[in-house]
């Protein structure tokens, strides 16, 4: 999955609102990909943001996500607590309370000491945080209705009030049990960090796959969420479910065959080089039939590319983390040159840089690890080598960057 902007407070708040729910499906899939119980199912927007059905009980999930760099920690005063339980208190006549867990998962921190500790752990004793709950939602309203009666603007606690109204007319004995019930989980990972969670809960699949299996399985994820939206699918999303299409995608992998589809094409008659091939190659002394076919090579890596990408999803971050590679490896050969070099004449200069260039052509497809275990092509690594010069990523005269500046 693609990393995620920061949100400002100059953004919309349906940008935050489209980013929270879909943080919810990615949550769902993580907790349904962790799960070990056969019979495990998620469902969103039912009777809480997530609900996760295991062993017959259900898990009630809030979700509080924030983008903020240092989100604010999670205390009594918090208006996310106070939303919480209102949305929970809601839902109670629609469940049994003995058969249903809830759990506040933020990724905001909780303070070390704070009153909420207690709830990082469903056996700990909740008596002191009951109290201190009761007393704060009467704080609450007792000084809401207080400036109401005497007229002040604006009214106080406007956003926590309705969920201390409610906690309060709950019978003392559903408050004790709700609580005894419920659980927080702090600095949960935000959305940028979430997809590889799921890329790492994949531990029965090789590491090289995973990211990969992840991308596909969300994109899977996704069209299943909005089916059930739809009523084009049960609304609960099982374990099973997402087992059976883990083993279909990575059988899918196992067959994968990437095919050489530009070995023996051309470019057409009216293709236009990238110039910056030519410039990069002219600085070390180039002959012409080596531009040519560096360009010709770097036609069909680029072609290549685009083939992979428009058919499938995953390869765009196969070839990005491809490419690194390959600069990596270039770089371990022209450092030491430039270095070696500096104080070297030109002409030394020029043909020190020609032999890198003559190694990432001649050589690199033979010495670097393949893009896949079946690719034996040269082409895509000697032309993705010239997609990179275009890019100026890597070069071949010592100081290339210094004399191509200004160049497009």
């Amino acid at each position: 999955m693609s990393s995620f902007t920061a949100i400002t407070g100059d953004d919309h708040s349906a940008i935050d609102a489209a980013l929270g729910f879909y943080y919810q499906s990615l949550y769902g899939l993580l907790a349904v990909v962790k799960a070990v119980e056969d019979d495990a199912a998620v469902c969103l927007e039912r009777l809480d943001d997530v609900e996760i059905a295991l062993n017959g009980q259900s898990l009630l999930v809030q979700l509080k996500h924030s983008l903020s760099k240092k989100p604010a920690g999670v205390s009594l005063a918090s208006v996310a607590l106070w939303k919480t339980l209102r949305a929970w208190i809601d839902v109670l006549p629609k469940l049994s309370l003995d058969d249903t867990r809830f759990q506040l998962v933020t990724v905001a921190p909780l303070p070390p000491g704070s009153v909420l500790a207690p709830l990082l752990d469903e056996k700990s004793s909740r008596t002191d945080l009951l109290k201190r709950l009761e007393a704060e939602a009467k704080r609450v309203v007792d000084e809401h209705a207080t400036a109401k009666a005497s007229g002040r603007n604006p009214l106080p606690h406007v956003e926590r009030l309705p969920g201390c109204s409610a906690f309060l007319a709950l019978p003392e004995a559903t408050r004790e049990k709700l609580l005894s019930r419920a659980t927080i989980q702090p600095a949960a990972h935000d959305i940028n960090k979430i997809q590889l969670d799921i890329t790492n809960a994949l531990t029965n699949f090789p590491p090289d796959q995973r990211e990969a299996i992840s991308q596909r399985l969300t994109e899977w994820w996704d069209l299943q969420i909005v089916y059930s939206f739809c009523g084009r699918r049960e609304r609960f999303i099982t374990r099973l479910e997402v087992l059976q299409r883990l083993l279909e995608m990575a059988g899918e992998l196992a067959r994968d065959e990437l095919l050489a589809d530009f070995q023996f094409e051309f470019p057409p008659d009216d293709h236009s080089p990238p110039s910056m091939i030519a410039t990069q190659l002219q600085l070390v002394d180039c002959t012409k039939s080596e531009i040519q076919s560096a360009q010709q090579e770097e036609w069909k890596a680029r072609s290549q590319r685009h083939k992979w990408m428009t058919e499938r999803m995953d390869m765009a971050v196969r070839i990005d983390r491809y490419d690194k590679y390959l600069v990596q490896e270039w770089r371990y050969r022209y450092a030491p040159m430039a270095e070696q070099h500096q104080s070297a004449a030109e002409e030394k200069r020029r043909a020190a840089g020609l032999e890198i260039f003559r190694w990432s052509f001649i050589q690199a497809h033979r010495e670097v690890d393949p893009f896949a275990k079946n690719w034996n092509s040269s082409y895509y690594v000697r032309g993705s080598y010239q997609v990179l010069a275009v890019e100026q990523s890597v070069g071949w005269h010592p100081d290339y960057l210094a004399l191509l500046k200004g160049s497009a």
